[in-house]
């Protein structure tokens, strides 16, 4: 393997109820099996896979990176919230994730889903690296509907509150929308001198595991397979790839 080591930074385990499929001892074999020196898990909204991550990490001599995806309220009223990812950096940064989650289940509750108002962000930030989400992201948003000024106002708000510890995130994961988002997020990192960091948004281990999340998510949904009206917002790219597979997917931006 050439270049630096790939480290896989979103990942779903199976306690993402909703679109998760993998369980974190084969995720740790996988990791070892490739030697990769760390892994993160990113779980929608939870952290209930953390101390077996942890635990199972350790044993196989993996750093783990323990980190979530939130959904950050919205700026606007009536507007989608936005997804972002929160990774610590240390002990400080666990305490304060463990408090953003518990209050955007206690205090954050909106349809159904638990939002992190952005307040909270401000007093709760410490020792937190962010991710922006990629096109799901509040960045990625403004970007695809061309409001140039919106993403750039957006980004240099977000690197304020988390210093030297933003990245613009990149997906290639086979969606549509990636094709436009990615000329348009590397030219705002450049411009405005962001780091910028490849993801895979990993759903299932391997790419044969596609047809059983895709069952999985149904479940959750209450629909059937067949049904032509279902949601298909996933790939069968979305899977653990290898440092080598990595490395080709974005060997023209290598920085990333």
């Amino acid at each position: 393997m050439t270049g630096h080591p790939f480290v896989h930074l979103r990942i779903h385990t199976e306690y993402s109820l909703s679109d998760g499929l993998i369980y974190i001892p084969s995720l740790m074999e996988k990791a070892a099996a490739d030697n990769m020196p760390s892994v993160a898990i990113t779980d929608q909204s939870n952290l209930y896979g953390a101390v077996k991550f942890y635990q199972s990490a350790m044993a196989f001599g993996i750093k783990p990176v323990i980190g979530v995806d939130i959904w950050l309220e919205a700026t606007e009223a009536k507007a989608p919230c936005a997804r972002l990812t929160l990774l610590c950096q240390n002990r400080q940064g666990y305490l304060n994730l463990l408090k953003l989650i518990t209050k955007s289940f206690l205090e954050g509750q909106t349809l159904d889903r638990p939002i992190v108002k952005r307040t909270w962000l401000t007093e709760l930030n410490h020792g937190l690296i962010a991710l922006s989400g990629a096109d799901e992201g509040e960045i990625g948003s403004a970007l695809l509907n061309n409001e140039i000024e919106k993403a750039n106002a957006c980004a240099q708000a977000f690197s304020q509150l988390f210093a030297n510890r933003f990245y613009i995130e990149l997906n290639r994961t086979g969606h549509a929308v990636e094709a436009n988002y990615i000329p348009l997020a590397v030219s705002l990192a450049e411009r405005l001198q962001l780091p910028v960091v490849a993801t895979n948004a990993v759903r299932f281990l391997t790419l044969d595991d596609f047809d059983a999340h895709e069952a999985r998510v149904c479940v959750q949904e209450g629909v059937t397979l067949n049904d032509p009206n279902r949601s298909r917002r996933y790939t069968d790219q979305q899977y653990f790839k290898s440092a080598a597979e990595m490395q080709a997917l974005f060997a023209d931006i290598p920085e990333a």
